[in-house]
């Protein structure tokens, strides 16, 4: 098997497209764990590590510059978070919404590449495995007036890639969009309060549930808060938030 990987390798026949970059590379250069299976190059890989440094358990503000003893992120809640504790019970995420992973992101939501729903499905399921086991998934909503203008939701794609790669029940009926408010990203940060409250409506399924709720990015986290306690009001017995990435506060 090896002389004949060699062989493929010589004519050019043993090679794979990296999700990422797009750049061929040979599959033996493929790393298991939790990109197994998915195309990822070797020269890609680094800069998509999970982010390892110390955080925020509520709301997972990065503690810049901290370092990590044995390998281990520290975690210290944050001043925001001691005024005032989010709704969910855990907020996970990937790593930083800057540089290369903010490229790829903008690449999925607003470029249509839709393929890449897998790869951060994966990285979520990575990301996720500290957390009680849920009922079900959902996705952060889009009105539908906002889902005609976009044309997919990328939150879904995502809680549908989670879905395949976990089995677990994806439920989008759960929870609905109710209004069709301003883009969070216009406003500052008092007014994307404002903007996003009573915006949600949840089943009265959810009651007793536990929920995975999933999204691309948090920023100040106050649909995410909104979306949650409407879910909590409506029965459910706790939350935890995924995201791929979180923007350091100071970047919303």
């Amino acid at each position: 098997m090896t002389r004949f990987r060699r062989w493929l390798g010589l004519l050019g026949l043993d090679e794979i497209r990296c999700s990422i970059c797009l750049r061929p590379f040979s599959p033996m250069a493929q790393e298991s764990g939790a990109e197994a299976g998915l195309p990822v190059c070797p020269a890609c890989r680094p800069h998509f590590a999970p982010y390892p440094g110390a955080r925020c358990p509520q709301c997972g503000f990065p503690f810049q510059g901290l370092s990590a003893p044995d390998g281990e992120a520290p975690s210290a809640v944050c001043g925001a978070c001691l005024a005032e504790r989010p709704p969910w019970r855990a907020f996970v995420y990937h790593g930083l919404y800057k540089g290369a992973l903010r490229e790829l992101i903008l690449r999925f939501k607003f470029g249509g590449d839709l393929a890449l729903a897998r790869l951060f499905g994966a990285w979520l399921e990575d990301a996720a495995r500290c957390l009680p086991v849920p009922n079900a998934l959902l996705a952060m909503p889009q009105h539908p007036a906002h889902l005609r203008r976009r044309g997919f939701n990328q939150a879904h794609e995502l809680a549908r890639a989670l879905h395949f790669a976990t089995a677990l029940p994806l439920r989008p009926d759960l929870l609905v969009r109710t209004r069709d408010s301003a883009p969070q990203a216009t406003l500052n940060a008092k007014m994307r309060a404002t903007n996003v409250r009573g915006v949600f409506g949840a089943s009265p399924a959810v009651e007793g549930m536990r929920l995975w709720l999933i999204d691309d990015v948090m920023t100040t986290g106050n649909t995410l808060k909104e979306a949650t306690r409407t879910l909590l009001t409506a029965g459910a017995c706790e939350v935890c938030v995924l995201a791929v990435a979180r923007t350091p506060r100071g970047q919303a």
